[in-house]
């Protein structure tokens, strides 16, 4: 059955012309795409803030047991997501949606008094798990408004958003601890703020808003196709082992961040790498969309992440974890299978008919699983050496990149978006009387010139058309005298080439 959380798409409409080329390039043109990139880039501008161990603004405080701020709002995060998962279909009306939206914006505000002069160790860990309730709510609702875009916007959205907010974070970074403290408080609000807004723009422009197109009750059809839906997407043999490599590579992923934090080695400023590294990784992928034959799919990027991160790993394992090459290289490496995995996650929705929200909850519960599991063999590594951890992290990376998700199984994936590609294209193809009615339109046609050009194309006589309206032959020849005149003709087979050059235009 299909959930409600998948009419959020801004492209059904009959009149939309079809966009030219995908990608960056395209998207940007958009005058509503920048509110959505932004909003999603203030989130991340504020995980970076708040979320990071140690944090620019916090340092490193302490959870409850001498745990690390990070590891516990891991711990959090998964127990949310968890509950997130129970609650869908609450979530999934107008009110829980909502409620949802403004929870994680109201506990992201509440973060940064309780780590500010919250001096014990209980105020950290209520701030670590209303941190998890930011995350868990602004992310997935993102996700389940970006995950209804066309094929390869998904994507960039998501490259870009998550470009913007780590130049939103640097940005704040560079204005000192004042401007870090005001982002920190006001980029969750901002962030809601732009979703609600967005979803509003798209409304107006013919699309479904985020907010306007659910009953107030919860949906009858969801509760009994929760457990069907979740099955749909596990059980498809590419989800299920793109699944199984997002905890792996966030496995390996944040087993960098915990070594760093550990004392193992020393990073300096280490929450500037992860924001340095989407950054480039930006600039990458709006480079590869410019000048790639099909940057809509993009599978061969996946066949760089095991590669990346193997390296970095290896040069992290040779130089004693002081490589500032090798650490970029881990980054940009998980995060650029973070981006592709999640865009695909999207499209097998599409195909498995499941619901987006609790397929991104089920991926972001892999993420966090992954990362959770990293940053407790980091931390509790104990005297183990920064070279074992990282020849560990490439084990990791290798056994993934050989057995879990290997170069043959993103084969489906790009069947599966082929099929989706289809799918919108005929979505998106005007039919033939939908077309004649947007010609006379153009044209500007009166009501009955209408009438009258609807026969013509169906190579009717003007006798014909007399009969049918009720009038005389003169008075049609007059009309067809005219609707030649609007539409720069000159007969009827011109008529006819010119609204085919129309419908093909459109279609």
């Amino acid at each position: 059955m299909r959930a409600r959380w998948r009419h959020l798409a801004p492209y059904n409409r009959p009149m939309v012309k079809r966009p030219e080329r995908e990608g960056a390039m395209k998207l940007l043109e958009e005058g509503v795409f920048p509110v959505r990139f932004l909003g999603f880039g203030f989130f991340w501008a504020w995980l970076f803030i708040a979320g990071l161990s140690p944090s620019p603004l916090f340092g490193s405080p302490l959870c409850v047991g001498g745990i690390p701020f990070e590891l516990f709002e891991l711990l959090m995060r998964c127990a949310m997501l968890a509950i997130s998962l129970t609650l869908s279909c609450v979530i999934a009306t107008d009110r829980g949606k909502y409620c949802f939206l403004a929870l994680g914006a109201v506990a992201g505000i509440a973060v940064t008094p309780l780590l500010l002069w919250g001096g014990s160790e209980e105020a950290h860990s209520v701030a670590a798990l209303l941190t998890a309730m930011t995350e868990v709510s602004l992310f997935l609702m993102w996700l389940s408004f970006f995950g209804a875009m066309r094929l390869g916007d998904t994507l960039t959205l998501l490259v870009i958003s998550y470009g913007v907010g780590a130049l939103l974070f640097l940005v704040a970074l560079m204005g000192g601890e004042r401007t870090l403290l005001g982002a920190s408080i006001v980029f969750p609000l901002l962030s809601a703020a732009a979703l609600v807004f967005s979803s509003r723009l798209i409304s107006r422009r013919g699309g479904t808003a985020l907010f306007d197109n659910e009953s107030t009750e919860p949906l009858k059809d969801e509760a009994l196709s929760e457990e069907t839906s979740i099955r749909n997407v596990t059980k498809s043999i590419p989800a299920l082992k793109m699944t199984l490599a997002l905890v792996c590579y966030s496995l390996a992923f944040s087993l960098l961040a915990a070594m760093a934090f550990s004392g193992s080695f020393a990073l300096p400023a280490s929450y500037l790498a992860e924001p340095v590294c989407i950054v480039v990784l930006a600039g990458v992928y709006i480079l590869y969309a410019q000048f790639a034959k099909d940057a809509a799919k993009p599978y061969v990027l996946y066949r760089a992440v095991a590669p990346s991160m193997g390296l970095g790993f290896a040069l992290l394992a040779i130089s004693g974890g002081e490589s500032i090459a090798g650490e970029g290289m881990v980054m940009i490496g998980y995060l650029l299978f973070e981006v592709l995995a999640l865009n695909d996650y999207c499209n097998i929705v599409k195909a498995n008919d499941a619901s987006l929200f609790r397929t991104m909850a089920i991926g972001r519960l892999a993420i966090s699983v992954g990362m959770l599991a990293g940053w407790t063999a980091g931390f509790f590594s104990g005297s183990v050496s920064v070279a074992a951890l990282a020849v560990f992290g490439m084990t990791i990376v290798l056994i993934t990149a050989t057995l879990v998700f290997t170069d043959r199984d993103r084969m489906p994936l790009v069947s599966i978006a082929d099929d989706r590609a289809i799918s919108e294209d005929r979505d998106l193809r005007l039919d033939k009387s939908t077309a004649l009615a947007s010609f006379a339109a153009e044209c500007k046609l009166s009501k009955r010139e209408t009438e009258v050009f609807d026969y013509l194309i169906a190579g009717r006589t003007t006798s014909y058309v007399a009969e049918r309206l009720f009038v005389a032959e003169s008075t049609v020849r007059a009309h067809v005298y005219n609707i030649y005149q609007k539409a720069d003709v000159h007969s009827r087979m011109e008529l006819m080439d010119a609204f085919d050059a129309f419908w093909a235009k459109h279609s």
